[in-house]
């Protein structure tokens, strides 16, 4: 089983990272990546919101589906 090398440049040295310097940086990019991944779910569940929000609209002002189309 192959480890993964993680390196970081400091004052232009290139440095390999190991034990719990290792292990923070790695639980930093996950929790990075978790929260980009939060963001994203978010952010699509507003937009959902928004087009049904959008489309209810249009069909109370009876307006068509080019015309919501347009709109969206």
């Amino acid at each position: 089983m192959a480890t993964e090398k993680i390196f970081v440049g400091i004052d232009n040295a290139r440095i390999e990272l190991t034990g719990q310097a290792k292990a923070d940086f790695l639980s930093d990019r996950e929790a990075l990546v978790e929260s980009e991944r939060l963001l994203e779910a978010e952010y699509k569940a507003k937009q959902d919101a928004r087009d049904s929000a959008i489309k209810k609209l249009g069909e109370i002002a009876g307006l068509t589906k080019e015309e919501l189309d347009a709109i969206l």
